[in-house]
C-alpha cells in the first residue's frame, strides 16, 4: 500500500533529523527546537568545573550540578540565577523564589586543573589504552581532565537478575560451532576447450 503524503513527510524528517530521536510525547519546548541540532560528544559531565563564556555571568566559575542533553544545556551550581513567581495554593501563599536557569553547552568552557584558565576539550588515549579527556587551546597545560566522582557513578544501578531475553552463561560457554572438514579432490573434471582457428584479416566476410 502506498505511503500518503504525510508520511513520506514524516519519515524524511525522522532521515533529516540524526540518529539521535525521541518521542515528541518525551520532549520539552527547548529541546523540540535543538532536535535536529543535539550534540554527539558531550565532553563536560556533572561535577566538572567549568567558567560561564557569555552572558550576564561572564566568567564566573562554578560546578556543573545537571545536564540536560535532549537539550543541549546544563545548571551551574550557583550561577545564571533567575527568580521564580510561585502562584498560591491552598493553604500555602505566593512567594518569590531563586534558581538556576540553564545554560546553553556553546557558552561554557571547562577550567584547566593546572591553569585555571577556560580551555577546550580534546581526547587522548594512554600507554595503557585508557580514553581520557586531555585540555586543548592556547592557554591549556595539556593535563589530563579526569571525570568527577558524581560522573563515574551510576545513577541506575546496574541490574542483576537474569531476564528473560538473557542467555545463561552455560549457554554462552557451549560451543556450537562444528566445520565440517573440506571435501577430496579425487578427480579432475574440467576439461579446456580446444582454442579456436585463427580467421583472417576478415574472417569469413566475403565468401
Amino acid at each position: 500500500m502506498p505511503m500518503s503524503g504525510y508520511e513520506m513527510w514524516k519519515q524524511a524528517g525522522k532521515k533529516a533529523a540524526g540518529s539521535k530521536q525521541w518521542a515528541a510525547r518525551t520532549l520539552s519546548k527547548q529541546a523540540w527546537k535543538c532536535r535536529n541540532h543535539l550534540i554527539e560528544k558531550w565532553r563536560i559531565y556533572r561535577g566538572d568545573k567549568v567558567m560561564i563564556t557569555s552572558g550576564k555571568d561572564k566568567g564566573e566559575v562554578g560546578v556543573v550540578k545537571e545536564v540536560f542533553r535532549k537539550e543541549n544545556r546544563m545548571i551551574i551550581e550557583g550561577l545564571n540565577l533567575v527568580n521564580k513567581h510561585v502562584k498560591k495554593s491552598r493553604g500555602k501563599p505566593g512567594k518569590k523564589i531563586t534558581m538556576e536557569a540553564p545554560v546553553q553547552y556553546s557558552n561554557v568552557n571547562i577550567v584547566d586543573p593546572i591553569t585555571g584558565s577556560p580551555v577546550r576539550i580534546a581526547m587522548k588515549f594512554l600507554a595503557d589504552g585508557t580514553k581520557v579527556r586531555v585540555s586543548a587551546g592556547r592557554l591549556a597545560s595539556g593535563s589530563v581532565i579526569p571525570k568527577s566522582d558524581i560522573a563515574m557513578a551510576r545513577r541506575k544501578p546496574r541490574s542483576t537478575t537474569v531476564g528473560h531475553w538473557d542467555t545463561d552463561w552455560q549457554e554462552a560457554l557451549r560451543n556450537t560451532y562444528n566445520p565440517a572438514p573440506p571435501p577430496e579432490i579425487t578427480e579432475i573434471s574440467y576439461v579446456p576447450a580446444p582454442p579456436p582457428e585463427s580467421a583472417g584479416m576478415f574472417g569469413s566476410f566475403g565468401r
